[in-house]
């Protein structure tokens, strides 16, 4: 506590606060001190200069200050809640106060840090509908967000120069954290990977899909408030890091449920953020961004390592090392598969898809999310008429093309009830040259009944398919004849592919 500043240390005292506090707690990082007082927290940045964010005078962290608590109310005003002036009168410090202003701090709603959501993850009282929840936020704010030209910044150039810092960073680790052959296949994808996407990733910014994004989303910047979930802490510090491509910023979070070992949760959050966006076009640069996105963390992993003591430095060392080995992992080649799940209404599509996405690292393309994102661009379209249904599958197997073009497996959910909708399926496996694997869900009437009554009642599915909808399948349905159709009578578990 004496290592403090005089007027940090304050917060220490309850008299401090013009509220009843409790029990105070102090978090650190390497430019904050953050304290807990029960409802509120009161952040308060170091006086500090890294290069890449200078909070050495008063002036410059009031900015800070302010800019933090503007860039986040885009995402969480119930969280951001003031800036407050710490000022000092005859050597007393208050906190708004009389006297002049020495210092500024952020003052925060508190929540609790068990709700964090790498904190719910390691508890094992993750929900992953959470993530449905997430996808659609994160979709909707990077809709929002004003695009930024070229002249304002340069998002390719100052993507290259991050990519060389980190390259550089590891190859002074080289031998204490990764090998050499990890060195090299990493800096070897870095400049082919970068040669062969420039044009793309001068095009997105191009196409506007470079904007002021949160830059630093992983699980620890995300809590749960009643129930849903909240992003905070975006980078105000420097630009460089926040005005990025969208598929960037929402690669971070992808990456990072990777690293917790969760591909399940990286490819539900991945393909929920894609049905809102409907940005499949930016799945050609996914698996650069997410070798950048590990490359940072290790990085990050090995400079902090740096700081401490010859004893302590392993641990560091060792999550530096599982970074940059996830990192290689993303330079691999794979050559991608179509699968595909149908079937009736009710008979548990969805669910199976989901189990599948984790095991085969496949992006999900449902009709029922397909289908309402057109009918919010065509209302005149009857939502289960002929018309809407060629649409569907047309925008389904052109979003199947892209993903399978970039080297993503995917998984089509829809009923595929008609002959002429499973021949597409195979005529797109064709000309992707993705192998196929189509499940047909066979599954008793009585069932689909129950299911569906069931789903209508809790009113919490995307599906609008009703008894009605199901009624009208059932009087003109007939089993598939094709012979790569396997039929499967239990959603509960994805078929083992030899």
């Amino acid at each position: 506590m004496s290592e403090l500043p005089e007027h940090v240390r304050c917060f220490y005292s309850a008299d401090f606060y013009p509220h009843p506090v409790k029990q105070i707690e102090l978090i650190q990082t390497h430019i904050s001190w953050v304290f807990l007082t029960g409802n509120f927290a009161y952040k308060i940045k170091k006086p500090v200069d890294f290069g890449f964010l200078d909070f050495t005078t008063i002036e410059q962290r009031k900015y800070y200050c302010e800019r933090e608590l503007q860039l986040n109310r885009r995402l969480s005003p119930e969280i951001y809640l003031d800036i407050l002036p710490i000022n000092r009168a005859k050597q007393t410090y208050r906190l708004h106060g009389d006297g002049m202003p020495i210092d500024y701090c952020l003052k925060m709603k508190q929540f609790d840090q068990s709700n964090l959501f790498d904190q719910q993850l390691a508890s094992g009282t993750f929900d992953p509908a959470w993530l449905d929840q997430l996808a659609c936020k994160i979709a909707q704010f990077h809709r929002q967000e004003k695009t930024v030209s070229e002249q304002t910044i340069n998002h390719l150039s100052l993507l290259n120069e991050h990519i060389r810092t980190n390259l550089s960073v590891a190859r002074e680790y080289t031998g204490r954290v990764i090998t050499q052959d990890m060195s090299q296949q990493l800096s070897n994808y870095a400049e082919q990977a970068g040669l062969q996407l420039a044009s793309q990733l001068m095009e997105r910014q191009e196409s506007g899909f470079v904007r002021h994004c949160h830059g630093d989303l992983h699980l620890r910047n995300i809590t749960l408030i009643d129930h849903q979930p909240y992003l905070f802490d975006c980078i105000e510090f420097n630009d460089e890091f926040s005005i990025i491509d969208v598929m960037n910023d929402v690669a971070f979070l992808v990456m990072d449920l990777d690293a917790h070992k969760r591909p399940d949760l990286a490819m539900r959050l991945l393909s929920r953020y894609l049905e809102q966006s409907a940005d499949y076009a930016g799945l050609i640069l996914l698996r650069y961004y997410l070798y950048y996105r590990a490359c940072v963390r290790g990085k990050v992993a090995c400079l902090l390592a740096g700081e401490l003591e010859l004893s302590e430095q392993e641990s560091q060392f060792k999550e530096a090392r599982a970074y940059f080995t996830l990192a290689a992992s993303y330079t691999a080649s794979v050559r991608p598969r179509l699968f595909a799940v149908g079937g009736l209404s009710g008979s548990g599509k969805s669910h199976l898809a989901l189990l599948g996405c984790g095991v085969e690292q496949a992006i999900i393309i449902r009709s029922d999310a397909t289908r309402k994102r057109i009918a919010a661009d065509h209302p005149e379209l009857e939502l289960y008429g002929r018309e809407m249904h060629i649409n569907t599958h047309k925008t389904m197997f052109d979003a199947a093309r892209i993903s399978l073009h970039a080297g993503f497996s995917v998984i089509l959910d829809a009923t595929f009830l008609h002959p002429d909708s499973r021949k597409g399926v195979a005529a797109l496996a064709a000309a992707c040259k993705a192998p196929l694997h189509f499940y047909w869900l066979d599954i008793d009437e009585s069932v689909l009944r129950e299911r569906i009554d069931k789903r209508q009642k809790a009113a919490n599915d995307i599906s609008d398919a009703d008894l009605k909808v199901l009624e009208l399948q059932l009087a003109e349905y007939k089993k598939p004849t094709e012979a790569w159709v396997h039929f499967l009578h239990s959603s509960h578990s994805w078929p083992c592919i030899t």
